[in-house]
């Protein structure tokens, strides 16, 4: 897998999937064809965690629309197009967490028109991304001030996660999606 010429630098492109493991089986219709393909090598493996990454991506403290916009902006930096058109729903059932115009707008990495509380989430994501081990407590301290130290925690776990996945997919060569 190569960057494309028409990214920014910091942001891996990839190409058509290309996955690293022979097929576990056939492919299945739709997007998540080429990621249980890879996974079937492990059977009981991705079903174990989606149990636990659903619950932590559409329950708890901070809004199911937060972290889609903060999955979206990892997707953005990891290439993934599986990831990038790939939309949570709201829990209420009346569409998409995040309109498409919003998704476009993080994608773009513009966050002018975010709250102030989603704009700490989108600032803590990238600078988890880019380096981990120097986010600033001022950027943790505006998570907290927002959605408090529980609010902090359930978000910091799934950055780490889409982050480490996003990453995962890419090695895989699954991230282009079908």
């Amino acid at each position: 897998m190569t960057s494309q010429t028409s990214a920014p630098e910091d942001v891996f492109v990839c190409a058509v999937p290309t996955p690293r493991l022979p097929p576990a089986g056939p492919l299945i219709e739709g997007s998540a064809g080429p990621l249980l393909a890879q996974f079937g090598h492990a059977p009981g493996l991705i079903e174990g965690w989606l149990k636990w990454y659903q619950p932590l991506v559409l329950g708890g403290v901070v809004p199911v629309r937060t972290k889609e916009l903060c999955r979206l902006a990892i997707a953005r930096r990891t290439g993934c197009h599986m990831c990038q058109n790939g939309r949570f729903a709201d829990p209420s059932g009346t569409g998409p967490a995040v309109a498409d115009a919003d998704a476009a707008a993080v994608l773009a990495d513009e966050w002018s028109g975010f709250s102030a509380d989603e704009t700490s989430a989108l600032r803590y994501t990238v600078a988890y991304w880019d380096a981990h081990d120097a986010v600033g407590d001022d950027v943790v301290q505006q998570v907290c001030d927002a959605y408090g130290y529980d609010g902090f925690l359930e978000l910091a776990v799934v950055v780490a996660q889409f982050a480490g996945m996003g990453r995962l997919f890419q090695l895989l060569g699954i991230a282009a999606g079908s």
